[in-house]
C-alpha cells in the first residue's frame, strides 16, 4: 500500500507485472483499478533502497525543532527532535503515506481550517472524501502569491 488517502481510496505501488495482477482482482470486489502516471513504485519496498541515500543527503541539512506541530506521512504523528525528523523524513520515499489517518489525527485535535499549497486539489478533495459533513471547518487552495493572498483575506 502505497497511500492510505481515504476510506475508500488505497493506492498500491509495485512492479508493473504484479500491479496487473491486483487489478482484475480489486475489479472483482468491486473497486476500481486506475493506473497512475508516475515515474517510479514511490512508497514501495522497490524504492528501499534510495533511503540510505536520500538520509546521507538529509543528514547535511540543517532541521531545528518545528515551532508548530508537523505530522509526517510515515508516523500520521508529530515529531520535534531534528534527529528524529531526519530518519522520518528518509523513511518517507519508501513509506505507506498515512493521509486518512493524519487528517482523523487533525479532526481529533479540533482543526478547523485545511490549507492546500500547490497547482491541484487532490488533497482537498480527499479531504471532501473524509470529514463528515456536520465537520465544521473550511479547505483552502493556492499556488501563487496572488492566490496566497486571497486566501488570506479569506481568513
Amino acid at each position: 500500500m502505497a497511500n492510505h488517502n481515504s476510506a475508500e481510496q488505497i493506492v498500491i505501488s509495485g512492479e508493473e507485472a504484479a500491479l496487473a495482477v491486483a487489478a482484475p482482482l480489486v475489479k472483482e470486489k468491486g473497486g476500481k483499478a486506475i493506473p497512475l502516471k508516475v515515474s517510479g513504485a514511490w512508497h514501495s519496498e522497490l524504492i528501499a533502497g534510495a533511503v540510505p541515500d536520500f538520509e546521507a543527503a538529509m543528514a547535511k541539512v540543517c532541521f531545528n525543532a518545528p515551532q508548530t506541530p508537523v505530522l509526517f506521512n510515515v508516523t500520521a504523528a508529530s515529531e520535534s527532535d531534528p534527529a528524529a525528523i531526519r530518519q522520518i523524513m528518509a523513511r518517507q520515499i519508501a513509506s505507506t503515506v498515512r493521509w486518512l489517518e493524519i487528517v482523523e489525527r487533525l479532526m481529533a485535535e479540533e482543526v478547523r481550517v485545511f490549507i492546500e499549497v500547490g497547482p491541484k486539489t487532490v488533497l482537498t478533495g480527499l479531504l471532501g472524501k473524509i470529514i463528515p459533513p456536520d465537520y465544521e471547518h473550511r479547505c483552502f487552495q493556492f499556488d501563487t502569491p496572488e492566490g496566497l493572498a486571497k486566501m488570506l483575506e479569506a481568513l
